[in-house]
């Protein structure tokens, strides 16, 4: 029987600017697969490579009907190695006190203490050359998508049919479908969160979201918004109303108030400030719709007990359907269904905001203390689970790695892997930190962080870490860390050595390596499943779980990790007590 011969999915219909902003990607070195990713809204890496491939054919054709001779260019792979232990000419000048000598002198001087590699030259004029070719074929080339554009012509195949499938044919319908928010994607067969999420990061690139005039959400009222911000002023609370000489500690005339002083006088970060506001702007709104305008100085046990219970089943009208502003339509106070430990982080911070009102003398008693807020575990959690890669799944991963042919991106992969397995730091404080951190001490290497809750706190670089940080920043070509300028970032930019990157780049980095390394791995099934879920911070769990296996002491991962206390350190790396307990009952009973 014959078999049916498979067509290839077309991913190039109609080229655009965010085709050309690959294809410089690349040209600086980029992999390839995560420029498709980040530019072409590509998902699977073989379907990244295919639209790679498409996109280089589509512009070479129009470099070849241009009669462009150096079309060949187009995609082609230059890697351009810098000196690390050349200077520039004015850093030489500087060095050797040439500042009076003539250019041409000096010119001369330069030459001949660095002579020039003819290769490493012919090489960075064939990239320049290659980057003025994709930018004059980009002024050529380049469509402005419209409206009244059809959707397949610009989404791959399969795609395009499903969106047309669900009725919208052009650009413009779609843009309307995804700028009203909600499960716009519902009607599409196959499409899940995941995926309408990048058919949408798409559409944006090409183009601006509509403004929508949504019809009200809410059925109890029948203004635009029900949760609009609480701006009217509640009454005192009357037991503090009828002696103000009590003397109150807080400049407060309402409980907005009340709050707004809360969060300044306890939030001690930005993270902090926005979880204060927003679990407590949270019960102001539910004691105004479900209790009828009540106040906080009005809460009883009964209030205390129903607002647990709503948080653990949040009704339909109370969970946004778009992303705005407070008070704009579509809007409400929460995004879905908390989970287990989102549920007990609101009732924690609800019961501190109200000792602190006592305290202060706002409120004349606290609920909360009366009522027990003991939740409980949560059942879904698996407490033999590890957010942490196991020696042999480290071990396929960095292999996986070391396959590739050199490259910014894979010597930032590389580095990131190696230093945050024998460091622990947080993503954050990795992003944050510059080359001017690290110090040399009898002790050794030492790194100055400053941690979650803006904590001070020094962690030991061991030789591991300084190895992996030394042959990055000479991949980087800013020298070596005795070398380096203090403000180059310790994490940077695979195109510019001394830009910094966001928390986004970072993540989307470590997640594209580890998901293809594990796809590629021959790690059990059930491994590679767990796996699938892993991000950058079980690089950190990583640490931890190390440390505890190789058996350093709790105190030094304490330290090391920034741990408020060391119960904490055990809670989440509790192998150490299981282990001791293991071997116990073992002597006892094997």
């Amino acid at each position: 029987m014959a078999t049916s011969k498979r067509i290839p999915k077309n991913f190039v219909h109609r080229l655009g600017r965010h085709h050309f902003a690959h294809l410089r990607a690349v040209a600086e070195s980029v992999d390839p697969i995560d420029s498709a990713r980040l530019y072409l809204a590509i998902e699977h890496g073989h379907e990244c490579v295919t639209a790679h491939r498409q996109v280089v054919d589509a512009v070479r054709a129009v470099a070849r009907r241009h009669s462009e001779p150096a079309w060949r260019l187009i995609g082609l792979s230059i890697s351009v190695k810098v000196d690390a232990a050349k200077p520039s000419f004015e850093d030489f000048i500087a060095e050797r006190d040439l500042d009076g000598w003539r250019e041409s002198e000096v010119a001369e001087m330069y030459a001949e203490a660095y002579p020039a590699d003819a290769k490493a030259d012919r090489r960075q004029k064939l990239r320049e050359k290659q980057l003025a070719l994709i930018k004059r074929m980009e002024g050529l080339a380049a469509e402005t998508p419209s409206p009244t554009d059809l959707v397949s012509g610009w989404f791959d195949d399969v795609t395009a049919k499903k969106i047309i499938t669900a009725g919208m044919l052009t650009l413009g319908d779609l843009n309307r479908k995804v700028s009203a928010g909600g499960r716009w994607f519902s009607s599409l067969p196959a499409i899940g969160e995941g995926k309408a999420r990048r058919i949408a990061a798409h559409l944006e690139t090409l183009l601006p979201r509509e403004t929508q005039t949504a019809k009200p959400l809410f059925a109890l009222v029948a203004t635009p918004s029900l949760f609009a911000p609480i701006t009217t002023s509640v009454p005192y609370p009357a037991p503090l109303q009828a002696n103000p000489s009590s003397g109150r500690m807080l400049e407060a005339n309402n409980d907005q108030e009340a709050v707004d002083a809360w969060v300044a006088a306890r939030a001690g970060s930005v993270p902090t400030k926005k979880s204060y506001e927003r679990e407590a702007n949270r019960l102001l709104l539910w004691l105004q719709y479900e209790r009828h305008g009540k106040t906080l100085g009005t809460m009883q046990i009964n209030d205390c007990r129903d607002y647990m219970a709503f948080l653990q089943n949040i009704p339909a009208k109370w969970i946004s359907r778009v992303r705005g502003a407070p008070g704009k339509p579509g809007w409400a106070p929460f995004r879905g269904q908390l989970s287990h430990k989102s549920q007990r982080q609101a009732v924690v911070i609800v019961g501190a905001l109200f000792t602190f009102l006592v305290a202060a003398q706002y409120l004349a008693g606290n609920p909360w203390v009366l009522v027990n807020t003991d939740t409980g575990d949560d059942q879904q959690d698996r407490m033999l689970d590890s957010k942490a890669f196991s020696e042999a799944a480290y071990a396929e991963v960095l292999d996986y790695i070391e396959a590739h042919a050199p490259s910014p991106s894979r010597s930032r992969i590389r580095f990131i892997l190696r230093f945050v397995e024998a460091v622990g730091l947080r993503s954050a404080e990795m992003l944050n930190a510059t080359l001017g951190d690290l110090k040399l001490e009898p002790e050794g290497w030492m790194m100055e962080v400053h941690g979650k809750g803006s904590k001070n706190r020094v962690v030991m670089v061991p030789p591991q870490a300084f190895d992996a940080l030394q042959e990055y920043l000479y991949g980087r070509g800013v020298g070596t860390i005795e070398t380096a300028p203090p403000d180059a970032p310790l994490l940077a930019s695979a195109i510019d050595p001394m830009e910094t990157v966001g928390y986004q780049a970072l993540y989307e980095t470590v997640r594209s390596w580890i998901s293809r390394a594990v796809s590629a791995s021959r790690l059990p099934t059930k491994e590679r499943l767990h796996l699938a879920k892993a991000s950058t911070h079980w690089l950190r769990h990583t640490f931890g779980t190390r440390a505890i296996a190789r058996e350093v002491p709790l105190d030094v991962i304490q330290a090391q990790m920034g741990h408020a206390s060391i119960q904490t350190t055990t809670s989440i790396y509790g192998r150490a007590p299981l282990r001791r307990r293991a071997d116990e009952l073992k002597k006892a009973f094997g």
